[in-house]
């Protein structure tokens, strides 16, 4: 796939993966649809972006139905078309389940995986219209293996293991590409987020190590996918 002049819509793209598969989509010529809940870093990744580069900001909480419809609604207003979705956002909590609220549960699984639902539920239509595109998401290795105090967290992304693999099925008669990719540590604000010990981050993978891995995904020839990828720290000890 040519990325020039695409249409990408990258969700949680205020920072981290998101925001550094903003800049490197647009090097490659895509025009861009920036979403995130906070406008004002939305703005500073915009800012950061080539000069040329066509893009549209949508302030979007991803788990409201509502605002994924806006999101979607905007974009086909403003340049006609989609092609490529990136699921990126996403958050972490991080508790004993003894300790874990039913609230903190409730906005991890809203956030991560409903969002995931949605943001996919309303792209999937205009792409089987089109008949083609591809839908590019960041779940985790916390999505394949549950670890101490996780449970939270681990549940929201192994749902979302279970929801793109059966959009898998579903959409690859269509012409669409469904891709999973599961990062392990990756040197984003994800960890102060959480309120959790920082990784050795000099040995895991950057953000825009991430994103380049999003953008060769989707320059596959068309016949082609990568249908799940794992990206780990090569020596993360040292």
């Amino acid at each position: 796939m040519d990325i020039y002049k695409s249409v990408v819509i990258i969700t949680g793209a205020s920072s981290g993966i998101g925001a550094a598969t903003a800049r490197i989509f647009a090097k490659e010529g895509a025009r861009l649809v920036l979403a995130a809940r906070r406008k004002e870093a939305l703005m500073e990744v915009a800012a950061s972006l080539p000069p040329e580069t066509e893009v549209l900001i949508v302030p979007t909480d991803v788990g409201d139905e509502a605002q994924v419809q806006n999101l979607v609604e905007r974009t086909l207003e403003r340049f006609g078309a989609i092609d490529v979705l990136v699921n990126n956002a996403g958050y972490g909590f991080f508790a004993p389940i003894t300790e874990l609220t039913a609230q903190q549960f409730d906005d991890l699984i809203r956030v991560n995986l409903r969002g995931v639902f949605l943001c996919t539920k309303y792209v999937l239509p205009h792409f089987y219209e089109m008949g083609g595109g591809s839908v590019v998401t960041i779940s985790s290795l916390a999505g394949k293996s549950g670890f101490n105090n996780g449970a939270g967290y681990c549940a929201s992304k192994f749902g979302v293991m279970g929801l793109m693999e059966s959009a898998f099925h579903e959409a690859r008669s269509h012409n669409v590409r469904v891709v999973t990719i599961t990062p392990g540590s990756v040197d984003t604000p994800f960890f102060g987020i959480a309120g959790v010990a920082w990784p050795n981050r000099d040995r895991i993978p950057q953000p825009e190590e991430i994103a380049e891995v999003i953008r060769l995904a989707v320059m596959l020839p068309e016949r082609t996918l990568i249908r799940e990828l794992d990206i780990r720290p090569t020596n993360p000890k040292g």
